[in-house]
């Protein structure tokens, strides 16, 4: 087995890790690099080994750092199945719509501006996006739903078995067994004791592991601290007559009568369901 990093490296977004074993490449997580226009449209458009090479994709979870790139793989000549989770297959379906359309209207915004980037001397050539939404429709053709805990086989001598991570509905955590070695894997994981969501359950004894390590140089205080922290800045707020605003990065409902145009992390509007493949 073969693995080489080629995104959440040194970095929190663009997932992707490239397994070779047994004569066939795989790819853990297909996800977007998120950061300034002009460096991100970079990174995403291009990919470091022939796309068409790739056999399939194992996906952790749905959010777009991990998913984001999916159609730009199938843009790019990727015809293998995506292997995941139903429940990250019905979020893909709204979030990578979501993604396509936050791209077509990005390069809309980014051409409109041509005049202005020639008079200030700037690069006024087209700007085309990174995937469109019939790229996206095309990518929900591959997906391939995978019951949680259940063992699959993908290749000859290429098993993997999914857990539970705790990060949002139908996240996982994995090993990955071949040319005898088992290899661990894990998108996000969340913590213990939330509301709603499970906790994450441990993997198996393994004998490598990949792992999410955001906040793994610190220790979580108590959900009961950022409960009486947030009630105190909303108090304190509240008594001097001002206004709160919570971003927040949510998978939340939307409409089913159309793209969202908000945010690329979005809950399905399962209209879509006839381009997927159970």
């Amino acid at each position: 087995m073969k693995l080489t990093f080629w995104g959440a490296s040194k970095t929190v977004t663009g997932s992707m890790h490239h397994v070779e074993t047994g004569g066939r490449q795989y790819l853990l997580d297909c996800g977007l690099y998120q950061g300034r226009r002009q460096e991100a449209f970079a990174r995403n458009s291009e990919f470091p080994f022939p796309a068409s090479a790739i056999d399939a994709v194992i996906l952790s979870h749905a959010h777009i750092d991990h998913s984001g790139n999916l159609p730009g793989l199938v843009k790019h000549g990727f015809q293998g199945p995506i292997y995941t989770t139903p429940a990250t297959v019905d979020l893909c379906l709204a979030m990578l719509a979501d993604s396509a359309f936050l791209q077509e209207k990005d390069a809309e915004f980014v051409n409109r501006r041509r005049e202005h980037r020639k008079a200030i001397g700037r690069d006024d050539k087209p700007v085309a996006p990174l995937y469109t939404q019939e790229d996206a429709k095309r990518t929900f053709q591959q997906f391939r739903g995978v019951p949680l805990g259940e063992k699959k086989q993908v290749a000859d001598g290429l098993f993997y078995t999914t857990y539970d991570a705790g990060h949002i509905l139908g996240s996982t955590s994995m090993i990955v067994e071949a040319d005898g070695i088992r290899l661990g894997f894990s998108g996000d994981v969340g913590r213990p004791g939330l509301p709603i969501i499970r906790d994450p359950q441990s993997l198996d004894p393994v004998d490598y592991l990949i792992l999410e390590s955001t906040y793994g140089d610190r220790l979580h205080k108590p959900l009961g601290h950022a409960a009486d922290t947030l009630a105190d800045v909303v108090s304190r707020t509240a008594a001097r007559g001002g206004k709160i605003i919570v971003p927040a990065f949510a998978v939340g409902p939307r409409s089913a009568t159309g793209p969202a145009a908000a945010s690329a992390h979005r809950c399905p509007a399962l209209a879509l369901d006839p381009y997927v493949r159970r």
